[in-house]
């Protein structure tokens, strides 16, 4: 046994004994009333326990590579826990066989997809006529839209103020000004097109110099200075401003006349005309009109620091959008007239795509088939079980998801334990700290590990199912080979966290947590001294006090039947009768 498991062994034999003495000691009836205990220097170990699963750290998982939403049947599978041999891995074994119907039955469909890639180059002619259609209802689309834009963007700041903005950055200001804008950029576009020298590659180049050509004009405006000079008098911008200057007023009206009601009800108070209570609902509602204050000139600067010169910027962008998206239109129309006769080109690339869908899915009719590839133990399933997940029970006739892991060959020279840490406890984790690891399975043989890998965020899967869990996975590998272990057994890991040396301890339970800050009951005779204490580490039995306790101290288990809490009166001395509290008449102490 070592050195580290004697200490641990020896400090949990003394806490017993001294718990007991503490519990059992005394014979008189006050000591009785409430067990107690000596408090002790010595060492004490803090550690951490919790449970997980042995799993190997290095394994080869073979998954389900078929996608099919439906889900690929298993045919055959060899049993779990046949032993892959050399010789197996040399004669290609067939350790898997999934149903391949639904991806030959894909491959047939592809092939008649195929025929009619390359029928598509005969119709691109008669679908001429259909695209100028097409187009020409889509630039009336575009048209109506930026209509509508100006129109929101008039309504926000006014037709004044939208007038001065949109012709400071150039833009049209009316439907007159939008028409010839458009027949303007119309003209444009046609003394630049040459449908003898277009091609596709031509064609992206255009549309890219077009967006590309400069940046939105919405940022250039300063809407802050509208608001200032008072030039939204007709916009919805400065009848949002109104109400909430007057809803601002009538909170500061209010307020004032709470105040005033405070006031009178402090001098009614005095005299005692009025209760405690009618005087704190009136300092309630005091802050209650100092909160609608706040409120109010919040809702104000909000509106007109952001909110406004947000809304209004976003308006003029959408209308100075809706233009561009209008003329980018046009031109896209006119583009894809030219289009059609590079049909060809498109048909041979469609053509391309097809031989690779039909490469892909030979493979994964091949992928149908698995076979051995690397000696070891066969397990179904992945190499970590995920007590979350719904994937289906590996087994013939099952139904596995795209991607389902279905056999795992591990490692067995190289095994873990996988554990989650509660996020109480997590700070007190590090890479390469010792641990003492049990299997459930041989309860009598010790094994000894370090912390190898610790998560930095808690486990979403846990927290799916229960939000208020936190816990952290963690792994601890196991020095060692052990022929005895395999992937899947239950285990006990104990991380040893710290080794404090003569410290002094008290159980946990003697500590207590109040108006922040921690203490214990003291004795001192037959009466009990309520103590503050600064506390250190502790373990799942004992804490560590730093300051605040002696050797040999006496400290209560538990807080004193019918204690007073101090927190809900002033002036109590910190000395009181062990009994106090548990009197019945004057004088006569409760028995125990």
């Amino acid at each position: 046994m070592s050195k580290k498991t004697i200490y641990i062994a020896l400090a949990v034999v003394l806490g017993g004994v001294l718990l007991w003495k503490g519990v059992f000691s005394g014979g008189d009836s006050v000591a009785q009333d409430t067990p107690v205990f000596e408090t002790v220097r010595g060492d004490l170990v803090i550690h951490v326990l919790e449970g997980g699963n042995i799993r190997a750290m290095e394994y080869l998982e073979v998954k389900n590579e078929v996608r099919i939403s439906s889900g690929t049947k298993v045919l055959t599978i060899i049993e779990e826990g046949y032993e892959v041999t050399d010789q197996d891995v040399k004669d290609g074994k067939i350790l898997v066989r999934l149903d391949p119907s639904e991806i030959e039955e894909q491959i047939i469909g592809h092939d008649v997809d195929f025929q009619q890639t390359e029928a598509t180059y005969a119709e691109a002619k008669q679908n001429l006529e259909i695209q100028e259609s097409q187009s020409q209802s889509q630039i009336k689309l575009e048209r109506q839209n930026m209509r509508f834009s100006l129109l929101d963007f008039q309504k926000f700041v006014g037709q004044k103020a939208s007038k001065e903005i949109l012709s400071t950055v150039g833009l049209p200001y009316d439907n007159e000004t939008a028409e010839s804008y458009e027949e303007e950029e119309t003209q444009k576009i046609l003394s630049s097109f040459d449908s003898s020298k277009l091609t596709d590659e031509v064609v992206i180049k255009k549309e890219e110099e077009v967006l590309n050509e400069e940046g939105s004009l919405a940022v250039s405006v300063n809407f802050e200075e509208f608001l200032a000079k008072n030039k939204l008098s007709e916009g919805e911008a400065e009848q949002t401003m109104r109400r909430l200057k007057d809803e601002s007023l009538v909170a500061k009206t209010e307020l004032s006349v709470v105040a005033e009601g405070v006031e009178g009800a402090k001098r009614l108070r005095a005299k005692e005309f009025i209760t405690k209570t009618t005087l704190e609902n009136e300092m309630v509602n005091l802050e209650k009109a100092k909160l609608k204050v706040q409120t109010a000139a919040t809702e104000l600067d909000l509106f007109r620091d952001y909110e406004y010169p947000k809304e209004a910027e976003k308006m003029l962008s959408g209308y100075e959008e809706a233009l561009l998206e209008l003329i980018r239109e046009k031109r896209e129309a006119m583009a894809k007239m030219a289009q059609m006769e590079a049909r060809f080109r498109t048909a041979r690339r469609r053509y391309e795509l097809q031989i690779q869908k039909r490469a892909d899915l030979q493979e994964q009719l091949e992928s149908c088939v698995i076979r051995a590839t690397q000696t070891g133990l066969v397990a179904y399933g992945p190499a970590k079980k995920d007590r979350y997940s719904r994937d289906t029970t590996v087994q013939e006739g099952a139904d596995l998801r795209r991607g389902q892991a279905i056999i795992t060959i591990p490692d067995m020279s190289k095994l873990a334990v996988d554990v989650d840490i509660h996020e109480s406890h997590i700070k007190k984790i590090e890479l390469g700290q010792m641990a003492r690891i049990t299997v459930d399975a041989v309860a009598d043989r010790a094994l000894t590990g370090k912390v190898t890998k610790v998560a930095v965020l808690p486990d979403s899967n846990a927290s799916r199912y229960n939000p208020s869990l936190k816990v952290y996975p963690t792994r601890i590998e196991i020095d060692g080979e052990h022929d005895w272990l395999m992937p899947g057994m239950t285990a006990k890991v104990e991380i040893v966290v710290s080794e404090l040396k003569s410290v002094v301890y008290i159980p946990v339970q003697s500590v207590f947590f109040e108006d922040e800050a921690h203490f214990t009951f003291v004795m001192d005779g037959d009466n009990y001294e309520r103590r503050a204490v600064d506390i250190g580490a502790h373990n799942d039995e004992f804490i560590e006090v730093k300051k605040g306790l002696e050797e040999g101290d006496e400290v209560l288990l538990k807080k004193p039947d019918g204690y007073d809490d101090p927190g809900a009166r002033k002036g109590r001395k910190d000395k009181v009768s062990r009994t106090a509290g548990v009197e019945g008449k004057k004088g006569e102490k409760r028995k125990a």
